[in-house]
């Protein structure tokens, strides 16, 4: 045992704890960040713009502070300076207000009474099937506060046998501004859907004296109301769909999505300043003669992403047992507490003085040298592809599981999404990082990158055809040789065609056309369709897509060699310089450490 404790390498084990809590903070919060943002109110576009912007930020983010990083030698400072902030920053998200849904309808008596809610457009097909498909509402109410009248009144006190209304039915004058609040309860109940309007029937009306009484009318009557319906998703949906059409979107919601926005982009900021900067000091740590145990560390950041994510899931189910709603506020806490304790332990790491560098050439004439090259033409419409691919798993794949589940699967939905998470990780891309440059030496790489957008493009469409969730569990293995291969594949590549003293730049360049331009369109094209047409024909849309990217990569790739436009031909194994397997093992395992 005491030699086992002389073999380890003390120097190393604090950036080993910082990735693994760092991880662990960020790992419970970063994959449920779209289905909060949903729980809040904002539709799938707006998050899909979020998702837009984000990668562009920290992309932008991480040369700006790792120049001025690398330029005062204040690394150390910077480290710590923004793991505050994303500590911060994030904790902040859990205090953001839902959006109001407080919407116009109409309240009809004739007969029976029910509540009118009308849209300017076609209701989506979630709602619709919520509230229309669904006939069993047990113990869900709204709140309607409705604009008074003589009849109104007269019907209440007649029928409703209200009493408490029978003075202001005989009076002789109603204000205007007089209204009458009360809470609509559904029990068991038959919606109907007619010319862009809902209409609900009310079992009871409860006022504030809390007796419940059966609306009934003699007479036909209408008034204008307002309607909220707090505890109730389902209803809540339909009265911001209601909502939407009566005023502009984005004005509603401006003040959620400013600070929603807000929190992210900054947390966004800091975590691609904290990994970049953690990569540095990890690399200098390990000087030039072991520099092949960087995934040796990078590992530990995995471990803590996967299992903090499983636990996440199971943790926010539990207490959220009894709510209607999810109740995320424990892993706010855990990414606050684990933050702090990562912030401890990174006082503790001492860095190495860096060496002297030789002058390096410009970043534009390294670009222009290697992007002059044909057969980057292939490789950067390849990388946009499988980006796009990406941003569709990363930022949607949680919200359509939750378009999916029905009300009996949403007690235990979130341990699912956590389970997912584990999945990806462990049974996904663990494996097939680790065999990922056997792969490329057996198939290439243009054989690789053509296998990507084809497993992408099966997943996308299990996605669309599976129904029941936990056949989710076992379509996330598909999540190996797409994603997990995809990384390896654009670093090695990214080796072979960049000469010794441009690595570093070109693989700075591959990020942003990866991230920068693939994962931004693709979340915002994904946003969009699932907010018009739902997600099962957005996971067709995009299953289509990519072999559609595929064709055209071919089509390319061929007329390259046709036409011998490059020296080099891709995927000739006898050409191929492959990244040290070491340098590229789970590099993905952490998706943060990808996105931002």
């Amino acid at each position: 045992m005491y030699k086992m404790f002389e073999i380890i390498n003390r120097e190393l084990l604090p950036i080993k704890a910082h990735y693994f809590l760092f991880n662990a903070a960020t790992g419970p919060i970063v994959p449920f960040l779209p289905t909060i943002a949903k729980q809040l109110g904002f539709s799938g576009f707006l998050v899909g713009t979020i998702y837009t912007i984000l990668p562009i930020s920290g992309l932008i983010a991480k040369p700006l502070f790792g120049g001025l990083a690398d330029k005062l030698k204040i690394h150390k400072i910077l480290f710590l300076i923004f793991q505050v902030i994303v500590a911060i920053s994030m904790f902040m998200i859990n205090f953001i207000p839902k959006i109001d849904s407080t919407a116009n309808v109409t309240l009809i008596c004739n007969g029976d009474a029910s509540l009118e809610m009308c849209s300017k457009k076609e209701f989506s097909n979630s709602v619709l099937k919520d509230v229309i498909t669904e006939t069993m509402h047990l113990n869900e109410s709204c709140q309607v506060s409705c604009k008074a009248t003589k009849e109104i009144y007269t019907e209440m006190c007649l029928n409703w046998k209200a009493s408490k209304f029978c003075k202001a039915a005989n009076s002789s004058h109603i204000a205007n501004s007089e209204t009458f609040d009360f809470t609509l309860g559904f029990d068991v109940f038959h919606d109907s859907y007619l010319s862009k309007c809902i209409y609900i029937k009310i079992l009871t009306a409860t006022f504030l004296d809390n007796v419940a009484h059966k609306p009934a009318c003699k007479n036909y009557v209408k008034t204008t109301c307002t309607a909220t319906c707090k505890k109730n998703p389902t209803f809540n949906r339909l009265l911001k769909e209601v909502k939407d059409s009566q005023t502009n979107t984005m004005q509603s919601s401006m003040y959620q999505y400013q600070s929603f926005l807000s929190a992210t982009i900054i947390s966004w900021i800091g975590m691609a300043v904290v990994v970049s900067i953690a990569d540095a000091i990890c690399f200098n740590l390990l000087g030039n003669e072991r520099r092949k145990d960087y995934g040796k560390q990078k590992m530990w950041g995995s471990i803590g992403f996967g299992i903090f994510g499983i636990a996440a899931g199971y943790l926010v189910d539990f207490f959220s047992e009894g709510q209607q709603q999810k109740d995320y506020t424990c892993i706010f806490y855990i990414m606050l507490i684990t933050m702090i304790f990562d912030i401890i332990v990174s006082t503790t790491i001492k860095k190495k003085n860096a060496e002297s560098l030789e002058d390096e050439p410009s970043i534009v004439w390294e670009l222009f040298t290697v992007c002059k090259q044909a057969n980057m033409l292939t490789f950067v419409w390849w990388c946009i592809g499988a980006g796009m691919c990406t941003g569709v798993v990363w930022n949607f794949l949680f919200w359509y599981t939750e378009d999916l589940a029905t009300s009996s699967q949403l007690a235990w939905l979130k341990t699912l999404q956590g389970l997912l998470t584990g999945i990806q990780c462990f049974l996904g891309e663990l494996p097939f990082n680790f065999i990922s440059g056997t792969v490329l030496r057996k198939l290439g790489h243009v054989n690789v990158m053509s296998l990507v957008l084809l497993i992408y493009a099966i997943r996308f469409m299990a996605y669309s055809t599976v129904s029941n969730l936990w056949w989710f569990l076992i379509i996330e293995i598909l999540h190996g040789p797409s994603f997990g291969l995809c990384w390896p594949t654009m670093v090695s590549y990214g080796d072979k065609v960049t000469p010794p003293n441009t690595k570093a730049t070109i693989q700075g360049f591959i990020g942003a056309i990866f991230e920068g331009i693939g994962t931004s369109s693709g979340s915002l094209i994904c946003g969009w369709l699932i907010s018009i047409y739902g997600g099962v024909t957005t996971f067709r849309v995009f299953s289509i897509g990519a072999l559609v990217w595929l064709t055209c990569f071919w089509l390319i790739e061929l007329l390259l060699r046709k036409v011998k436009a490059s020296p080099i031909h891709m995927g000739h194994n006898h050409l191929t310089n492959y990244a040290n397997l070491d340098d590229a093992i789970l590099m993905t395992m952490s998706r943060e450490l990808q996105t931002y």
